[in-house]
């Protein structure tokens, strides 16, 4: 960079602060301990019925990708990434892989992990609290797995809002890079998909919004053929932005357009979607009201859907 020979050089992943598993204020009991801020004794998940109608500061994930040297490959990886937020301190994973789900990593290079969906959107204000326990899994039932990550780091937001932010949570043994953006004015937005194909076809749904910064969150991909498969996705849109969700089916493409405030798809494929089978689209925006009553799940502000 120093040469102004390539304005295009990115600059490495920033690192995170990674906690001792023991800190001063552990020991002293001292309440902000992070353990007891963010209550990681307890290791159960979130309620997806928590949530908000207005928008709030808000954090999307679009990628986590691992790289190591502490085996020989290819190595099989389980466990969970998640973030606890200052809605609700309990896990919220954006990766959570049992060890018969494990996933296989070929070589040794950065490998991008298949993330899921949250159970519902993240709010953060100033900080949140990244939580990563990875394992390799080592041959047979009976075998003693060996442990590649466990950590906790903080992320801090506070003037990090509306623009990519590539950071890392490292360890002796590997590297875990995870882009993720910070939104202000966001709401929470269930994407969920219905898909019947006629024939075998790769298909790939991905969701795209002019807030992204041109980075797409993948939904699904992998084969499809004849039974019906159901499936959602939570993502976080800003307030009144367009949501562009995306099918990948063989070598054709597809595109609905939904947007906040606005009932039902602003835009939807042409009939020429019917060679492949029955595709159905719905989109909710800000679906919950949490300040009004914790107990009240999707309160639609806003509902898109199209066939």
């Amino acid at each position: 960079m120093a040469r102004e020979d390539d304005d295009d050089t990115p600059f490495p992943p920033h690192p995170l602060k990674v906690f001792p598993h023991a800190t001063a204020e552990c020991i002293l009991g001292d309440s902000n301990c992070y353990h007891r801020v963010y209550k990681t004794h307890d290791t159960s998940t979130t309620a997806s019925a928590l949530g908000y109608c207005t928008p709030k500061e808000m954090l999307q994930f679009f990628s986590v990708c691992l790289s190591s040297s502490a085996a020989s490959y290819p190595i099989s990886v389980y466990g969970i990434f998640a973030v606890r937020d200052e809605l609700d301190p309990r896990r919220n994973c954006i990766f959570n892989c049992s060890r018969d789900d494990a996933v296989t990593i070929e070589k040794q290079d950065s490998f991008v992990l298949p993330l899921c969906s949250p159970c519902r959107g993240i709010y953060v204000r100033d900080r949140a609290l990244l939580e990563a326990d990875l394992w390799i899994k080592e041959g047979g039932k009976g075998s003693v797995d060996k442990q590649l990550l466990s950590a906790y780091a903080e992320i801090d937001i506070r003037a990090e809002y509306n623009y990519m932010l590539h950071v890392r949570i490292s360890s002796d043994d590997c590297n875990l890079d995870i882009k993720c953006m910070a939104l202000t004015r966001s709401v929470e937005t269930v994407i969920q998909v219905y898909a019947k194909v006629d024939h075998p076809c790769h298909v790939r749904f991905t969701a795209f919004s002019t807030c992204y910064d041109d980075y797409e969150i993948l939904i699904f991909d992998g084969k499809l053929f004849g039974n019906e498969k159901l499936f959602q996705h939570v993502v976080t849109v800003k307030a009144n932005e367009k949501l562009d969700v995306l099918l990948k089916v063989d070598q054709s493409l597809f595109q609905w357009t939904f947007q906040d405030e606005h009932v039902g798809a602003v835009c939807s494929p042409d009939d020429s979607i019917f060679a492949y089978g029955q595709f159905f689209v719905r989109v909710l925006f800000a679906p919950k009201d949490y300040q009004r009553n914790p107990s009240t799940t999707f309160r639609h502000r806003s509902v898109g859907s199209s066939l």
